[in-house]
């Protein structure tokens, strides 16, 4: 079998496909008539270097806002292994109504859609004003040791069950 009939061989016609034409390794299988993973495996034997996934995809999303489990809009950060979060309805209250002014309240999503984070769907409340509003009595959820000290049994991710 000659070059010309396993054109994915072909190291300089790889490079140039990929590298300055920019193709992905899918779009080079098109267009010499394979698959993706034998354009992959004859870059990788022919020490052909891969791009950056940010460049070999440039139109993925990049933001790092999330939905939660429980609904909430949440924003994460992950610096030198450590990941923080905040959710969309907090950063929204400060924008709107500055950092002081929530640093010690419950944002209340009033129509109860939590990932409705329009200003005007949003309040600032005490903790005791948010648990009644949600009728929890006088606690939104029981405090870290308390959670602790709970006998209720949890699953393997530590969540009750």
């Amino acid at each position: 079998m000659t070059e010309s009939e396993y054109p994915w061989r072909d190291e300089s016609l790889l490079r140039d496909l990929y590298w300055e034409q920019e193709l992905s390794t899918t779009e080079i299988a098109d267009k010499l008539g394979c698959t993706q993973q034998t354009v992959s495996k004859w870059m990788q034997r022919l020490d052909i270097p891969r791009r950056d996934p940010r460049e070999a995809a440039p139109n993925r999303r990049r933001h790092p806002a999330v939905f939660t489990d429980r609904g909430y809009v949440i924003c994460a950060s992950n610096y030198r292994g450590t990941t923080d979060s905040v959710g969309i309805h907090r950063l929204v209250m400060v924008a709107e109504r500055g950092f002081d002014a929530v640093a010690d309240k419950h944002v209340h999503h009033k129509n109860g859609v939590r990932w409705d984070n329009r200003p005007e769907n949003l309040e600032l409340l005490s903790r005791a004003e948010h648990a009644d509003r949600h009728d929890f009595g006088t606690e939104i959820r029981p405090s870290d040791d308390e959670w602790d000290r709970s006998d209720r049994d949890r699953d393997d991710r530590g969540r009750f069950k």
